[in-house]
């Protein structure tokens, strides 16, 4: 045969070879990145921004970038810094037991009931206007837990493993709380650190949403050009920081749900912590107990402002096997338990195919560094940035099973709470345009636009400070909780 022939098939079979190699299901990670259109990092600090027409795709990358990140494991115990990765750390390691997330100041640290914030950095610290005493010795309050919210936003309360019949439990009601990061802790506190600052911005804000559809009475498009330092502007994600020329990863706010686990769960499936929560002292209405249990995360929300996205990016998870637990929720009525019950209630909105499509190639990557990941059971439900009206675009009616059961909230598209689904304006979006927008993002835009609080619910006057933490099976908390809501209802005007 003639050498240069066989020259030529060697060097055909060698090709062939490697292009059967490189098509393997053993491709390198920037293949199937590549491939896949998800481009997910494991970095210890969040990405700070994202492109105002990113795909869902895009969207869903930034969300799980954003998750790795802040459930990356906190430096706190080594140098008492909050909002702060150990990056001597990585996910081929164990799954931590105190990550960057649990360490943002607590809702009860950003609007302490003494008026009086605190420094960052200071060990967890939580102010109500309540006596608070431990129900057990050696229960302690100073946890980075606080469990201190009983219901979904005054909506109904969510159960698990309800009881024969379809009755709630009361001992596997979901309990919540909220928190915020360092960007925007200190923006209040360097700003608006006590209530009558932070009252006084709040009602400049809205009045000049009210009249110019902006920030600033310039007109200003986009909040993070807003140059007006008496106004409530969160820091936005990609800007640069006077102060330190550092590039800033913006506001981030974050809402956990939580139940007690039972005999029938495995606990290897959810992230575990001794929390706090509370009960009355049935004794003297002016004291509450606190007292410390193990609960497993079942939700969370991660909020974030970035310069191309000021109406913030909400992304959102569930414990896998949420819908599968019995959960149900008991509605409302004006903070009042209705006695009407829902157990095994359906998801108002399916998860989209390429937001489970993200969740498997996240665990993909996430099981090649560490198969034992607890983050291996939680999944993405959805993404939202850019506001618009289109009510069948990509997660526009994003709600978490357990943290927006009910058609209240998940089919939220209102211009207040009051009014949840009249389609009216919700929002304000860039070239001061007002929008009616859907799901998460339209709920908090009513607090942008008829609160004056930049999208944020911390931040406003209706039961805020906290006087005290929601109890079960009080009465007088029901009737709090209701007071409440009848005050955000009137402060919307609707």
């Amino acid at each position: 045969m003639n050498k240069n022939y066989c020259y030529v098939i060697a060097v055909l079979l060698l090709a062939s070879t490697y292009i059967a190699c490189n098509n393997s299901s053993d491709k390198p990670a920037d293949e199937e990145l590549s491939q896949s259109g998800f481009t997910i990092r494991f970095m210890p600090r969040p990405p700070v921004d994202i492109d105002s027409n990113a795909t869902p795709e895009q969207l869903a990358s930034f969300a799980w970038e954003e998750l790795f990140a802040l459930n990356w494991k906190s430096s706190y115990p080594a140098n008492g810094l909050r909002d702060s990765p150990d990056t001597t750390w990585d996910y081929t390691q164990p799954s931590p037991d105190l990550v960057v997330w649990e360490t943002f100041g607590h809702r009860a640290e950003l609007r302490p009931w003494s008026n009086v914030m605190m420094p960052f950095d200071k060990p967890p610290h939580y102010s109500y206007g309540i006596t608070l005493k431990p129900l057990n010795p050696g229960d302690k309050l100073d946890l980075f837990n606080v469990l201190d919210e009983n219901n979904e936003i005054g909506s109904c309360n969510m159960y698990a493993f309800s009881k024969s019949g379809g009755q709630p439990d009361p001992m596997n009601l979901v309990r919540y709380q909220a928190k915020v990061n360092r960007d925007e802790y200190e923006y209040i506190f360097n700003n608006f650190s006590d209530s009558a600052k932070l009252i006084t911005a709040r009602a400049k804000t809205l009045a000049h949403i009210n009249k110019y559809k902006s920030y600033d009475s310039l007109g200003t498009p986009n909040s993070c050009d807003c140059k007006d330092k008496t106004v409530i502007n969160l820091p936005c994600g990609g800007s640069t920081d006077p102060a330190t020329q550092r590039i800033i990863i913006g506001a981030m706010e974050i809402k956990t749900a939580w139940r007690p686990l039972t005999s029938r769960d495995d606990a290897s499936q959810f992230l575990t912590r001794t929390v706090v929560t509370f009960i009355p002292d049935s004794a003297n209405p002016n004291t509450v107990y606190y007292t410390n249990k193990v609960y497993g995360l079942i939700g969370m929300h991660i909020i974030h402002k970035t310069r191309n996205n000021e109406d913030f990016v909400f992304a959102t998870w569930e414990q896998v096997n949420a819908e599968k637990d019995s959960m149900g929720y008991v509605l409302l009525n004006n903070g009042l338990d209705s006695g009407t019950v829902h157990p095994a209630f359906p998801r108002l909105h399916p998860i989209a195919s390429v937001t489970d499509s993200s969740t498997a190639y996240a665990h993909r990557l996430l099981r090649k560094k560490n198969p034992k990941s607890v983050l291996l059971n939680y999944r993405l439900v959805g993404v939202q940035a850019k506001p618009g009206n289109n009510t069948s675009a990509y997660s526009f009616f994003l709600a978490n099973a357990v943290v927006e059961s009910d058609s209240t909230l998940a089919n939220f598209r209102g211009s207040g709470i009051g009014t949840p689904h009249n389609a009216k304006p919700n929002i304000l979006y860039r070239n001061n345009n007002m929008i009616s927008m859907g799901g998460c993002q339209g709920c908090h835009g009513v607090a942008q636009v008829a609160l004056g609080t930049d999208l944020s619910f911390l931040l406003d006057n209706v039961g805020k400070p906290v006087f005290t933490p929601d109890i079960l099976n009080q009465q007088a908390a029901l009737a709090q909780r209701a007071a409440k809501i009848k005050v955000l209802i009137k402060a919307t005007g609707r």
